[in-house]
């Protein structure tokens, strides 16, 4: 691999983590207003698609084995997508220690089906951007003949 495109590779991955990095603080910080939460809780997935296209890129074309590095950031971005579950769809009625175990197990399903539809849209990004271009032309300019 490159060594320029390397390190702008490891750049794009490091600017993600740090976005997620900042979205953790901002939910440990405690109160917040429920719009705040539910914002940050939608760029999510972009997030994780920046980290995933920089990361994916890496370990298909470089020598060095990068799995530990993907490995720490899906440990923490399914920490922080757990958390935003908590804050966003509270348990109701339940102790605190059923809440957390209830929560695990319903959180880690979620992952995994929010993991592969956000990684299939990643997927639809990277690999079909002249299909939607040619998509895009083709609807404005039928829109432009009515």
């Amino acid at each position: 691999m490159d060594p320029l495109r390397r390190t702008q590779l490891i750049k794009q991955r490091a600017v993600a983590r740090g976005m997620l990095t900042r979205i953790q603080a901002f939910i440990d910080t405690g109160d917040q207003k429920i719009i705040d939460i539910q914002v940050r809780f939608n760029k999510l997935p972009d997030i994780f698609c920046r980290y995933d296209t920089a990361q994916s890129e890496l370990e298909l074309s470089d020598d060095v084995d990068h799995s530990d590095d993907r490995a720490q950031f899906e440990n923490q971005y399914y920490q922080v997508e757990a958390r935003f579950n908590e804050l966003l769809h509270p348990v109701v009625g339940s102790p605190q220690s059923s809440h957390s175990s209830s929560q695990s197990s319903t959180s880690r399903h979620t992952h995994v089906s929010h993991h592969s539809s956000t990684h299939i849209k990643c997927q639809l990004f990277r690999y079909q951007p002249l299909k939607a271009k040619l998509q895009v032309g083709f609807i404005i300019e039928t829109l432009s003949r009515l």
